[in-house]
């Protein structure tokens, strides 16, 4: 079982952000799904739950940030190295490839049945939220090969 006290400073916190935006997200997307479908939903109501939804994530990432960084002062100064820079960057592409994906499929079924700006919006939204995701996951998976 992976143990918290191994991690470092940037795998917690790669570690972090994917919980809090599939968190946040999680409800975010649920709320707005079963609105669009009901018909209950419009743009100033969408609006809102998206402003409280990146105003949660900023709020939660410095927050948790912080205790990582109090907890691991000597490694939270520290800038990321080679492999934190290649992990990234190897999650990245993929990850954009994902939202590149979803953005065309998207844009095709939009073309195809005209569909309401709220809906083509919160679809979008959705693919830079599962590449972000993507991104995320993929990352930790590194971290945890170790290569």
């Amino acid at each position: 079982m992976m143990k918290l006290l191994t991690l470092s400073f940037k795998e917690k916190s790669t570690w972090i952000s994917l919980a809090i935006i599939s968190f946040i997200f999680a409800g975010y997307f649920s709320q707005v799904y079963q609105g669009l479908i009901s018909g209950t939903l419009d743009k100033a109501d969408v609006f809102g739950l998206f402003i409280g939804a990146v105003a949660s994530i900023i709020v939660l990432e410095i927050v948790l940030h912080i205790v990582i960084a109090v907890l691991n002062v000597k490694d939270a100064d520290q800038p990321g190295d080679e492999r934190d820079r290649l992990f990234s960057m190897k999650a990245g592409n993929i990850a954009g490839w994902v939202l590149g994906f979803g953005v065309l499929t998207i844009s095709a079924q939009t073309f195809m049945q005209e569909l309401d700006s709220l809906w083509v919006a919160n679809l979008l939204l959705f693919a830079v939220f599962v590449s972000q995701v993507v991104s995320y996951a993929l990352q930790i998976f590194y971290y945890r090969r170790g290569y």
